[in-house]
């Protein structure tokens, strides 16, 4: 019997698959317990429905983000750090405060898109990679001069 999984099933498939199961399982375990439902002409229509428009959505956020890509393509925001008279930096660059400087430019992304975060304690330029979305990554520069 072939049904559509509604949640993800260890060693069958993920939310979204079509697969094919003994009968008894499908109706006794997996549609019983809501993991999964049948594979009904009406099931499957409503399914491919489902699969098409959220690959339209996806498609329209990676082209949010592209644009947004584009617009902040290898920028250079400046930062300060403390120095001590013996020349040694106090504390570093955090993510945070990269977030904080991305925000204040009006560019709204979440701290987990902060990748390749290298540890900024000193003064010079910092790559620092924006991943997006899984399509999308951009690089910025992090300038960091001393106070």
């Amino acid at each position: 019997m072939k049904v559509i999984l509604i949640k993800d099933l260890k060693g069958k498939g993920k939310t979204g698959d079509i697969i094919e199961v003994n009968p008894n399982y499908a109706t006794n375990v997996l549609i019983k317990q809501g993991i999964a439902k049948p594979a009904t002409a009406s099931n499957l229509n409503d399914h491919k429905g489902q699969v098409e428009a959220k690959a339209f959505h996806h498609s329209e956020l990676v082209k949010e983000y592209q644009a947004l890509a584009n617009s902040i393509k290898n920028k250079v925001y400046n930062f300060t750090l403390n120095v001590g008279a013996n020349g040694k930096a106090f504390g570093s660059i955090t993510k945070q405060e990269i977030l904080n400087a991305l925000t204040a430019d009006g560019i709204k992304i979440e701290k987990n898109m902060i990748k390749d975060f290298p540890t900024i304690k000193g003064v010079g330029q910092y790559k620092i990679t924006l991943q997006l979305i899984k399509e999308v990554s951009i690089d910025i520069i992090a300038n960091v001069n001393i106070k």
